[in-house]
């Protein structure tokens, strides 16, 4: 079980611009953070072409924005271990997919809640002004993770305390009861469909673009658009 404190420390700044985008390639002093948590456990397999349809649609989607340059966007892929990659631009979003494995989910909701909150909090010393969205998108319950149900909510409580919106997608309905005790404020509940799937990605970027647009954070009604 991890224990993970959320408090204001920034250190290892040169390591933080590598991973994330630096301030010099940032064009905007309004930024909007994304963070995508994606289930590639082994149930998504036989979703796999769709899914890279729908990631292909989410990204095009932003790039065309008006907001593109505001919005900087990290994937996790979670299945039996987590990657969490940078905050990136859009440009550079993979919308590769591959599933195997387990579920690790509540791993990274934690470490997403600690990675977001760090450049984000890195991106204020820099005098930005910036939103931020974590959103997770899973078929199924966590049954493979090192944290435990009490971190991934206590990481969620932290999250809807900063004012971040917290989205939750529910493919399937599996996951919709967890989401909901998780503390998740905003929730999309589709069946398992290839078409279903699509709409999901593609309420998803508009609920990005039109979040960006704003000057508040969204806080249960996300999905509203």
């Amino acid at each position: 079980m991890e224990n993970i404190e959320y408090g204001t420390i920034i250190d290892g700044l040169d390591e933080i611009e590598i991973e994330n985008t630096s301030v010099d390639e940032i064009d905007s002093e309004n930024i909007n953070l994304i963070f995508l948590g994606i289930d590639q456990s082994g149930s998504m397999y036989s979703y796999n072409d769709d899914m890279k349809h729908a990631l292909l649609e989410f990204k095009d989607a932003l790039i065309h924005s008006e907001e593109a340059d505001e919005i900087l966007v990290a994937r996790a892929n979670f299945s039996s271990d987590i990657e969490i990659g940078g905050y990136k631009k859009i440009e550079e979003f993979y919308a590769g997919f591959t599933s195997r494995g387990s579920t690790a989910m509540y791993d990274a909701i934690t470490k997403g809640t600690e990675k977001l909150k760090t450049y984000r909090e890195f991106l204020k010393t820099e005098g930005m002004r910036v939103k931020s969205v974590f959103a997770v998108f899973s078929d199924g319950e966590d049954n493979d993770s090192k944290s435990s149900f009490r971190d991934a909510k206590k990481a969620i409580e932290f999250l809807n305390s900063e004012e971040i919106t917290t989205a939750f997608i529910s493919f399937g309905g599996k996951a919709v009861q967890t989401a909901k005790d998780l503390g998740f404020r905003n929730l999309l509940d589709v069946s398992s469909s290839a078409s279903e799937l699509r709409k999901a990605f593609n309420c998803l970027s508009k609920s990005v673009i039109e979040s960006s647009k704003s000057v508040l954070a969204d806080e249960d009604d996300f999905f509203q658009i």
